[in-house]
């Protein structure tokens, strides 16, 4: 046990690490961060195209008002901060570190080769704009839908992102362990980079197969839409269980998949 504690404590000690050179890197190139942060805004303004138009015509979809959706959206915008924050340039660098041969270094670390490969980059100019869209419309939508916000709501916000968080981690870095067969997975990532356009409305406007689907099997709809039904008072008994569970499951078949494929990886200078 004690030796398991020294272990977490390096590995979020070297986390540590991890966030400050990247930021160093920021501070020291700023045009790449302006540049990024100004593509992220664009990419983020012709999304919002869906909530305009839904204002616009004033509709409900499937019992769904547009306040709703608006907090709807937002609580996924936010979801999307964390996965281009935390996540994307890091799962796109994988196929490469097989390739090149860089695999064979983090291999034979003293510490998680799944972390060194999946956390060591941080992006701290995507977030920006989609954090502070995500923030201002799931706070204008609570207004508008009378929500009441204690501390007691917030903290329990906050473990339903966590586990969402951790779901959304596992579902999009498995298919990209795909590297260790194919090495090149561009299309996987594209078809993984397409799939978040499924949120750009609550899921509930997709038929009840495709909801299970995007819930229990493939949960692209689960890490960005539970946030907000907790909110709405929408989450099921089912749900609950699955908050609890999704990240275990996940965490589990990631674990199983990574030792599976780290074992057939071949240096590249073989």
């Amino acid at each position: 046990m004690e030796r398991m504690g020294r272990a977490v404590l390096r590995h979020i000690r070297l986390y540590g690490l991890f966030v400050r050179n990247s930021f160093l890197s920021y501070v020291e190139y700023p045009a790449n961060f302006y540049a990024s942060m100004t593509m992220e805004t664009l990419f983020l303004l012709s999304k919002l195209v869906y909530v305009v138009f839904v204002y616009a015509v004033d509709i409900e979809i499937n019992g769904v008002s547009p306040d709703q959706m608006l907090f709807f959206t937002g609580s996924y915008t936010i979801m999307v901060a964390f996965y281009t924050g935390l996540f994307m340039d890091n799962f796109f660098n994988i196929s490469g570190y097989i390739s090149d041969g860089t695999m064979d270094i983090y291999l034979t670390k003293p510490v998680s080769a799944l972390m060194l490969i999946s956390l060591q980059h941080i992006n701290f100019a995507y977030p920006v704009p989609n954090l502070t869209a995500g923030i201002v419309m799931t706070v204008i939508g609570a207004r508008r839908l009378d929500y009441t916000i204690t501390l007691r709501n917030v903290l329990v916000y906050l473990l339903i992102l966590l586990s969402c968080i951790v779901v959304m981690y596992c579902m999009f870095l498995i298919p990209q362990l795909l590297s260790f067969w194919t090495v090149k997975t561009g299309s996987v990532t594209q078809i993984l980079d397409r799939s978040w356009d499924l949120n750009n409305m609550p899921m509930h406007i997709y038929g009840k197969w495709f909801r299970r689907m995007g819930t229990y099997v493939f949960p692209i709809l689960f890490v960005s839409n539970v946030p907000a039904m907790y909110w709405i008072g929408q989450l099921t008994g089912g749900l609950k269980v699955w908050l609890a569970a999704a990240p275990v499951v996940f965490l589990t078949l990631l674990n199983v998949t990574w030792r599976f494929a780290s074992r057939r990886y071949v240096s590249a200078g073989s």
